[in-house]
């Protein structure tokens, strides 16, 4: 099944290569933990030592956050994270 196509409010050609393009969101969904905001910070190692990335917890639509959702739920066991649309 095809994603539905989004409404573009604005479009710009940056370069040959790049554009940009602003599109309208279903809403915004929101990954909680016990009802409460989260972020996501990922933790890695290597020679050079520990570097740190910030994932994001909100997305312009749901299926990314389920996703982000059920692997949460897993890794943790437990079923506490949730979905919220929020917008």
């Amino acid at each position: 099944m095809a994603r539905p196509s989004a409404e573009t409010l604005l479009s710009t050609q940056i370069d040959d290569f790049t554009g940009v393009d602003i599109l309208t969101a279903q809403g915004l969904w929101a990954v909680l933990y016990k009802d409460q905001p989260i972020n996501v910070k990922l933790r890695y190692w290597n020679a050079q030592g520990e570097f740190k990335k910030y994932n994001r917890a909100t997305y312009p639509s749901l299926s990314p956050a389920i996703k982000l959702r059920d692997k949460l739920n897993k890794l943790y066991f437990t079923t506490e994270f949730t979905v919220k649309k929020v917008l």
